[in-house]
């Protein structure tokens, strides 16, 4: 009788052991769980905040380009490149699949001569196709410049901000009415005064981004 009462205290110890040992891993796995999802409720709530810190530099960005006269409250500098026409529809998929799907994406993605030619490579068109795309991208960065008065530019040897910036009003109606003429693009060439505000915003974005 003793015996079998000193076995059943050992059977019943060595349950407790188990019991024991079975609620400290299931405590230390219920914990464990616990951690990883505080850490993946962190790591989401961390992109996010990435995500909206990024979203808020490139508007401070945007607004640091607006010159003190303004810009105008619809101005942007950043399209689809679906604006710039003669981009086909299989060569814009291309391009997206290469990550560039705006107009800000190429020309930023494109700011030296081997990346021109990389993306040429890539998409399967000529590098001077590239490069046009590209001047057309920069240009719609002025405000008041749309599509078709970017690519009227661009025909007038046009090709980028600093191009630009040196212009005179009166002289650049001149070349632009001539190109016009000859690329039929726009049913008429902007007046002065309007040729001035893009001069204006184009010397203020290239004095900007030389303070950088």
């Amino acid at each position: 009788m003793t015996y079998l009462i000193q076995e059943i205290s050992i059977y019943l110890f060595a349950a407790f052991l188990i019991g024991a040992v079975y609620g400290w891993v299931v405590r230390g796995i219920r914990s464990k769980h616990q951690i990883e999802g505080s850490v993946q409720q962190h790591e989401t709530q961390l992109a996010q905040l990435q995500r909206e810190n990024r979203a808020l530099a490139e508007r401070i960005e945007q607004l640091e380009l607006i010159p003190e006269s303004g810009a105008g409250e619809d101005w942007q500098d950043e399209y689809s490149l679906s604006v710039i026409t003669d981009i086909e529809a299989s060569t814009l998929t291309k391009l997206s699949a290469a990550n560039i799907g705006s107009t800000k994406d190429l020309w930023k993605a494109c700011d030296t001569e081997e990346a021109i030619l990389d993306l040429a490579t890539k998409v399967g068109v000529e590098d001077f196709a590239i490069q046009r795309w590209v001047s057309i991208s920069q240009l719609l960065r002025v405000a008041n410049i749309e599509a078709d008065d970017a690519i009227l530019l661009e025909a007038t040897e046009i090709y980028t901000l600093q191009d630009l910036a040196t212009q005179k009003p009166a002289r650049l109606k001149e070349k632009l009415a001539k190109s016009n003429s000859r690329e039929n693009i726009l049913d008429a060439v902007p007046a002065e005064e309007k040729l001035q505000g893009w001069i204006e915003h184009a010397q203020h974005i290239v004095n900007l981004e030389a303070d950088l």
